[in-house]
């Protein structure tokens, strides 16, 4: 149940609380209903029902408590430690695999594309979500050589597909099942993972 959905009492919280917790739950919530231009550190505080002054506490800025709030996996998620386990001839797909999976989340989905539009309309948002792409998941996968390189031509692949399958909804793309997808684009991520890519 998300933050904004639990019973709250006013006045001093138990020591219990997850107060960090609600408020990136609440923050997750109001950053998909408005976008970051839109949204207020006032309102993430009202539904996270804490003083507004708390959440600097925890997150010296907005764009950091964006960051944080709206990232879908996290280093330690199981389902990343789980594709860093998979056998390397095949990441491509299950990469691909836990990224569809991610998107096609109804609540996840729509956060996300909260995500694709505050990153076109405030550009420095997009390198903060980069690097945590970057760290927490696509240079754990990628061989040794040329790791960057392999790493963020992995997240251009997968911002690709997002853009035209979830925000702009280019047809064939949008209708296409999970393994259409995986068998069109699953051999390039595999290529930029594992294979060679110095140039012709």
């Amino acid at each position: 149940m998300s933050a904004a959905g639990r019973s709250r009492s006013r006045g001093p919280r138990g020591g219990d609380a997850d107060t960090r917790g609600d408020i990136l739950a609440a923050a997750a919530e109001v950053f998909g209903d408005e976008g970051y231009g839109a949204a207020s550190m006032r309102e993430i505080a009202r539904r996270a029902d804490v003083d507004p002054a708390l959440i600097r506490h925890y997150f010296p800025s907005k764009r950091d408590l964006f960051v944080h709030a709206v990232r879908p996996v996290t280093a330690d998620d199981p389902r990343v430690t789980a594709l860093a386990g998979t056998p390397r001839d095949r990441l491509g797909e299950a990469l691909l695999r836990l990224f569809l999976g991610v998107w096609d989340d109804p609540e996840m989905g729509k956060r996300l594309r909260a995500v694709l539009a505050s990153i076109a309309a405030a550009g420095d948002l997009g390198q903060a979500l980069a690097d945590v792409m970057l760290r927490d998941i696509l240079s754990r996968l990628v061989r040794e050589d040329d790791a960057p390189l392999r790493a963020e031509a992995c997240g251009s692949q997968l911002v690709g597909l997002a853009m035209a399958r979830y925000v702009i909804g280019m047809p064939a793309v949008a209708h296409a099942s999970a393994d259409e997808l995986v068998a069109l684009y699953a051999p390039t991520l595999q290529r930029y993972i594992d294979g060679d890519i110095e140039a012709a």
